[in-house]
């Protein structure tokens, strides 16, 4: 049975991760990397593949390139990577611990997503799992100089919503959000310790 998350009082708007913490996309995104791994004649283990969870695919792509001694070209690798995702796209599923949260603070609390994805798939992600209408605040790597772990992402997202960072509760499923909701003082839940409990 799943442990409850309360929303303390004092809390004045919610930041959620997307891939892995709103949308169970990090299994498809693993089979699109994997479909580049196998047409550049690597492997990338799945293991690396989440330790590495919440980086932007250009940066996945440069590291891919220095661990294994390769010399992708970073743009069309990326873009390679993103077409191969679409083209799996209709397997993401919702996370009901976090969507239902979303769907049941919607009208009550100010809102946003902070993502290390790009401004397409994020929103396919959203409208795949029926919160292109309740999330309308999307901060992605587009939007900022520096992605997670970086704090900019979040503090961006908490400055759409007109919210001082001490107030806003971030939900994430990876490391580099963590570290970057942390560093501007905002709580977080971690999602593993709750998804981990199904």
């Amino acid at each position: 049975m799943n442990k409850e998350i309360k929303i303390p009082a004092h809390i004045e708007g919610l930041i959620f991760d997307v891939d892995g913490t709103l949308a169970d996309t990090m299994p498809t995104h693993y089979l699109a990397w994997a479909k580049i791994a196998e047409q550049n004649g690597f492997e990338f283990p799945e293991a690396l593949f989440y330790e590495w969870a919440g980086k932007p695919t250009t940066e996945v792509t440069a590291l891919l390139n220095e661990r294994f001694g390769l010399s992708m070209d970073i743009e069309t690798t990326s873009a390679a990577k993103e077409e191969a995702y679409l083209e799996l796209a209709d397997q993401v599923a919702a996370i009901p611990l976090t969507v239902d949260i979303a769907k049941a603070y919607h009208g009550k609390l100010p809102m946003s997503a902070g993502t290390g994805n790009i401004k397409h798939l994020t929103a396919h992600s959203l409208k795949a799992i029926g919160l292109e209408d309740i999330i309308t605040t999307i901060v992605t790597m587009e939007d900022v100089n520096q992605p997670k772990p970086d704090p900019e992402t979040f503090a961006k997202c908490a400055d759409l919503m007109g919210v001082p960072y001490e107030k806003c509760l971030v939900f994430e499923d990876g490391e580099h959000g963590i570290t970057a909701a942390k560093a501007l003082g905002m709580e977080v839940i971690d999602v593993r310790e709750y998804l981990e409990t199904v």
